[in-house]
């Protein structure tokens, strides 16, 4: 399969993989983007979502397989989103004019998996771009970055992270912290395992749960049995249902297709939970 390394900057870690569809497709194609996890450390790279990535590829979308600045790695969280903003903007410069294939800049969807769920949903809240994203997926996503240091508890790598404790400067916990940056205005689908003791499942369900009052359109699909990594393993269950959510031709859809539960209260209405 194609895999063409696009640059969106200088440094060594601003780059990514673009993967055009397997088969040739009519017109403008829509595009994933996938950020990878990996507790924000540069131990962990882009590779871990190569699979995934050509696995959507081949069924016919354009996937953007980002790298970016991370712990070990020349990033602290201002370059880390940075990066990811600028790797998303990248699809309408360097990565349209890499493909060969017309890009559906309108029909852009957004994956991250823990680490890289927190950055997928942080930029589905930021505003000023020229591009958004028409939905995101979350899978295992930390998406509290904040609750737990108001409780005092202290975790070592986020601390390096913002270079600071929260008991220092709790507002850049709270801006980089979905949970805290409501409505995000981009619909969130979040899934997660039942057995994940790396981010319980509970920290999706709060998530869900604040974005639909403050307004946004979010659903949520926890699959029984699984743990952190199903999503990284090949035609696990997990992996399956976000498939399944980021080929679906509209988030409703996407919730449909992954099972989801979307509360009452949005205006998508689906079928409620069976759980």
């Amino acid at each position: 399969m194609t895999r063409i390394k696009v640059r969106y900057g200088d440094a060594p870690e601003q780059f990514g993989h673009f993967y055009p569809p397997r088969t040739p497709q009519a017109g403008p194609v829509p595009v994933v983007t996938v950020i990878h996890g990996g507790f924000w450390q540069a131990r962990y790279g882009l590779a871990v979502e190569t699979p995934f990535a050509r696995d959507l590829a081949h069924h016919g979308v354009a996937v953007w397989n980002i790298e970016y600045r991370r712990l070990g790695a020349g990033g602290l969280w201002p370059e880390m989103s940075q990066d990811v903003v600028s790797a998303f903007e990248a699809l309408a410069g360097p990565v349209a004019a890499a493909s060969s294939v017309p890009l559906d800049l309108d029909r852009i969807r957004v994956v991250g998996h823990s680490a890289g769920g927190q950055l997928a949903v942080w930029l589905a809240g930021q505003r000023g771009g020229r591009l958004r994203p028409e939905w995101v997926v979350s899978q295992a996503g930390a998406l509290d970055l904040a609750s737990a240091a108001e409780r005092g508890r202290r975790i070592g790598y986020i601390e390096e992270m913002f270079g600071t404790s929260y008991r220092d400067d709790p507002a850049v916990y709270r801006s980089a912290s979905p949970q805290h940056r409501l409505p995000a205005g981009t619909p969130v689908l979040c899934l997660h395992g039942t057995e994940d003791v790396q981010v319980p499942e509970a920290v999706s369900r709060r998530y869900v749960s604040a974005a639909v009052e403050a307004g946004d359109r979010a659903a949520l699909r926890l699959v029984d049995g699984e743990d952190h990594f199903a999503f990284l393993t090949p035609g696990s269950t997990p992996w399956q249902l976000s498939r399944a959510a980021l080929l679906a031709p509209d988030f409703g859809s996407a919730v449909r297709a992954a099972g989801a539960f979307l509360p009452e209260q949005n205006p998508v209405g689906v079928p409620g939970p069976d759980r």
